[in-house]
């Protein structure tokens, strides 16, 4: 028996085994340098035999067919350079016949035969056409040794395989479509650009998204290309005539009225993916490119950008009745455009269809189509951001197409994206918006009054935001001028349609109102253009030039004789706007001539016109107020040298009267300019904001601080400070009334304790309850014994009992209004008191200020007030240190200590924990200027900290020790240094 032989294994090239399977690898850059590394070990050195030639040309091609990873395009890469380095350069006379074969053995490879299954078979169509493609890619067919045949063969590979699987006719476009782009970037025979033309023609495939990226290319690059007639009009696809079938080819639908419903033209391309055929892209950069090619012909009825994807992108993806694929392809294009496109051409991007779906998608996280539309605002978000100019051209068309809604559009969508935008947006090309923005306000596109008031509402919050959004550019040199003449802009729109309507208009009339403007618009014009003069206040370096702009608008219109203002200006308030708008020229020319109080002429030129637009809101003391200013003008400027303290105290009441409007415009203003009228402030000024402060927090604090002072603006106010001065002076003697006794009265007469509002409603609720069930059941009866005519006799009684307790009710109510009334007004008080001490804190009239803090920290009912005169006296005591503390002469010793014996009795009558705090530091204060200026009064001064300490043996006495610790450390640290 003999023995068998050993098997032998055939040796295996591990290395190339690893390059075979790295050119199928799902990362490109393996698959790249796989592809390097397999051009390099089948280079024609060292694979040069037939044999091996086709042993690897076989193992290429069937790795085309392989349905594995990214295995098609590794092995298509790697056999465009395997054809390339072996056919490339060949020059020898048997090179036809040798790609005719390779052509051959292309076609036999990617044949699927026996039982393939359908996956099977799809991956060798694919491989076929990759496989041609690389034919194509590597340039061997366009040698001029090689025969048209073999050029005509891999085009009627390509287009076979177009016609046969509609899924792979975007593959086989883009093939063709790179195959002209070759070659019109190389030297070659332009018969090829030929049959490639004719075999497009022939194939069928000239109406299909492919052959028309195609046509254009070949007719862009190669003008004088012989184009086939009777296919589209003028040979050009993109004629005017041809829109409404381009549109249908894009979308993929048949063409209505062919007499084949299923040629390759009408065909879709399979199942439907997300990807956006590359057509799209060729056309669209078609009709946004510049000058045509040399030697190119015009086309002069070429549709224009906006009409074509008005046409098939608007009416065809974002139709009503559009699916909601087509519609993610039109997100898809429009983040493709918006990310790359110039700006001329974003507003077009907005299309009334888009705008809708896109309002709708981002309504609801439940739509479809919900994370599309997410991305398509946050594509839009990012490009404007590195871009101001694409911000500017989003605004225009986003604006434009939203114009009908009656809600805004970031209201609708849970958005900021108008807001942002108006944000990013450059002010010189902002200044294009207002025009727009203006138009929409005029003519909202409606007739109905409702609808076009909501639409102006929405027009008028964008110019709004738009001015608050720029309106801190003004402080950058880099684009202050033009944000300025953009704020002016808005704001003299703003102004012109707050006050004044037209007057006989003229048919046609641009600025005319369609419908006129309702009351309840102007109202809300006036509305923000006060919040946009508030903005400015806070924001502008030069707040007095747009406020005296807006004034100048409003005068204007006024002497427009087409022009119709809410102000009856016949007899007295006509001659008043005159004189206020002679007076406020002739304030600005001093503003402009002098220099050295420029400040306190722009502050004047401020409050005249803001005085001004109040009178215009209707405010009956305005007329009052400008001639206070006017009064106050002539004392400080025109005759500052002899009326100038009448003059200090004039300008004091004038601000104040501002701080005591509810408007948050005029609290501003007057904050705006007080640190200008700081430095002239003198003794009579600081007492009536003093006079403030010690205010009674009730009904008849709010009578005597307004109603009384409006009814007797022409008596002198002497007689109101001797009231206050008596009601201080029973509450600020702890020796002859005790604590427990003040309050018992205080809340007796006011009532506005707010645990003993509660109790005092509990009360006279039960009172009212027990009353009403008396009422109802007089006796032993119910209201079941009682017949109609006993129930109706209960009419009477228990309408009257209501009629008494809504008036209860109303006056509980007055009370409490009256309370907040002052106490803002003491806050707004308080606030420029500490803008007060911040400048003048080296000045001894700021002392004047220590005694009134105390007295209101403890007597105010309001948590509020006390905290913000606790940080008054705070702030001064802090700034109060070293050098920046007063100076004090000899002979104003005594006054300040016997403001310190007024501390220590401040300090010892009952209160709360924030107002013995604050006597502890209005008595170090005082300590320190005292002993700061004169060593030797640091016995007096220890002697009134004593003579405080005895009082804690009263039981009434509560200070706390802190008083006395905080003392004895400073004493020590005096001590020390002495």
């Amino acid at each position: 028996m003999s023995k068998k032989r050993p098997r032998v294994l055939p040796s295996v090239d591990t290395q190339l085994v690893e390059i075979y399977d790295d050119l199928a690898n799902e990362n490109e850059n393996i698959r790249l340098k796989a592809a390097i590394a397999f051009s390099e070990t089948n280079s024609p050195k060292n694979c040069h035999s037939p044999e091996q030639l086709s042993k690897v040309l076989r193992r290429l091609i069937r790795g085309l067919c392989s349905g594995r990873k990214a295995a098609r395009h590794g092995f298509s890469i790697a056999l465009t350079e395997f054809l390339y380095q072996h056919w490339g350069n060949s020059t020898s006379s048997d090179a036809s016949l040798q790609i005719s074969e390779l052509i051959d053995n292309l076609v036999k490879l990617t044949e699927a035969t026996g039982k393939a299954n359908g996956q099977e078979e799809r991956d060798h169509h694919f491989g076929r056409v990759f496989g041609a493609g690389a034919f194509i890619q590597s340039g061997v067919l366009l040698q001029e040794n090689v025969p048209a045949n073999a050029w005509h063969r891999i085009l009627n590979i390509i287009y076979e395989a177009a016609k046969k699987k509609p899924w792979l006719r975007e593959t086989c476009g883009m093939s063709i479509y790179e195959a002209a782009q070759m070659i019109s970037a190389g030297d070659h025979n332009p018969r090829f650009i030929q049959a490639l033309i004719d075999e497009l023609i022939d194939s069928g495939l000239a109406k299909t998204p492919e052959g028309i990226a195609i046509w254009l290319k070949v007719q862009r690059h190669f003008p004088k290309a012989k184009m086939p007639t009777g296919i589209w009009q003028d040979e050009n696809p993109l004629h005017r005539k041809e829109k409404s079938k381009l549109a249908k080819i894009l979308k993929e639908t048949p063409i209505a009225g062919r007499s084949d419903e299923h040629s390759p033209e009408t065909l879709q391309r399979g199942s439907w993916t997300p990807k956006i055929n590359f057509a799209w892209n060729v056309i669209l950069s078609e009709l946004m490119r510049g000058k045509p090619v040399e030697g190119a012909v015009p086309k002069p009825m070429t549709i224009g950008f906006r009409d074509f994807w008005q046409v098939a992108v608007d009416e065809h993806l974002f139709s009503s009745i559009s699916s909601e694929e087509r519609k993610y392809w039109g997100f898809r294009l429009f983040q493709q455009l918006f990310g790359s496109a110039s700006p001329d051409f974003l507003p077009d991007l907005f299309s009334p269809n888009f705008v809708r779906c896109l309002i709708n998608q981002l309504a609801s996280k439940e739509r479809y189509l919900h994370l599309a539309a997410e991305k398509t605002i946050k594509s839009l978000l990012i490009r404007a951001e590195n871009e101001s100019s694409v911000a500017s051209a989003a605004l225009r068309g986003l604006i434009s197409c939203t114009s009908h809604l009656t809600v805004s559009f970031d209201d609708i969508t849970k958005t900021k994206t108008v807001e942002r935008l108006l944000a990013l947006a450059h002010p010189s090309s902002l200044g294009q918006l207002v025009p727009e923005l203006c138009v929409q306000l005029v003519s909202p596109g409606t007739i109905q009054e409702k609808d076009a008031s909501a639409r102006r509402q929405i027009t008028i919050d964008q110019l709004t935001y738009l001015l608050k959004s720029h309106q801190k550019r003004t402080k950058q040199d880099t684009h202050g001028s033009e944000c300025s003449s953009l704020t002016r802009q808005i704001l003299g729109v703003l102004a012109t349609y707050s006050y004044f309507s037209m007057k006989n208009p003229r048919p046609g009339q641009a600025d005319c109102p369609v419908p006129p403007m309702s009351s309840r618009t102007q109202e809300t014009l006036r509305t923000r253009l006060s919040t946009c003069l508030l903005h400015i206040l806070s924001n502008s370096p030069d707040p007095s030039s747009l406020a005296s702009h807006v004034v100048d608008v409003i005068l204007r219109c006024e002497a427009d004789k087409h022009m119709n203002s809410i102000l009856d200006l016949t007899g007295t308030l006509g001659e008043i706007i005159s004189n206020a708008r002679e007076f406020l020229g002739h304030v600005r020319k001093q503003t402009m001539s002098e220099s050295n109080n420029k400040p306190m002429l722009c502050a004047f030129e401020l409050l005249y016109s803001f005085t001004i637009l109040q009178l215009y809101n209707g405010d009956g003391d305005a007329v009052g107020m400008l001639d206070d200013l006017r009064s106050c003008f002539d004392l400080l400027i025109e005759h500052r040298q002899t009326a100038h303290h009448i003059g200090s105290e004039l300008v004091v009441e004038i601000l104040l009267s501002y701080v005591a409007k509810p408007s948050q415009l005029f609290r501003r203003l007057a904050q705006q300019v007080f640190p200008i009228f700081i430095p002239i402030i003198q003794h009579d000024g600081l007492l009536s904001m003093i006079k403030v402060l010690k205010t009674e927090e009730n009904l008849s604090g709010q009578y005597e601080m307004f109603e009384n002072d409006a009814m007797h603006s022409a008596e002198d106010s002497s007689d109101d400070g001797s009231d206050v001065e008596e009601v201080d002076m029973t509450n600020g003697n702890g020796v002859q009334s005790s604590p427990d006794e003040e309050d018992d009265s205080q809340l007796s007469s006011e009532g506005t304790e707010d645990g003993d509002q509660a109790e005092e409603v509990d009360e006279e609720t039960a009172a009212f309850n027990a009353k009403l069930a008396q009422t109802l059941n007089p006796g032993e009866s119910t209201d079941e014994d009682m017949d109609d005519e006993q129930m109706e006799a209960l009419d009477g009684p228990i309408a009257s009992m209501f009629k008494a307790r809504k008036k209860l009710v109303s006056k509980k109510q007055q009370r409490m209004d009256a309370k907040e009334t002052i106490v803002n007004f003491k806050c707004r008080v308080l606030e420029l008191l500490e803008t007060f001490v911040k400048q003048r804190h080296k000045d001894l009239l700021a002392l004047d200020l220590v005694l009134p803090l105390l007295t209101v920290i403890r007597t105010t009912t309001s948590r509020l007030v006390s905290a913000r005169a606790c940080k008054v006296l705070k702030d001064f005591s802090k700034r109060c240190k070293g050098r920046n503390a007063p100076h004090i002469e000899e002979q104003q010793g005594p006054a300040i200590t016997e403001l310190l014996n007024e501390v220590h009795l401040e300090v010892m009558r009952e209160s709360s924990n924030a107002h013995i705090s604050a006597c502890n530091q209005a008595s170090l204060l005082l300590a320190k200027i005292l002993v700061g200026n004169d060593k030797k009064t640091v016995k007096a001064v220890a002697e009134i900290y004593a003579e405080t300490q005895s009082s804690m043996s009263d039981p009434q006495g509560r200070i706390k020790k802190l008083f006395f610790v905080d003392w004895l450390n400073w004493a020590k640290s005096v001590e020390a240094k002495v």
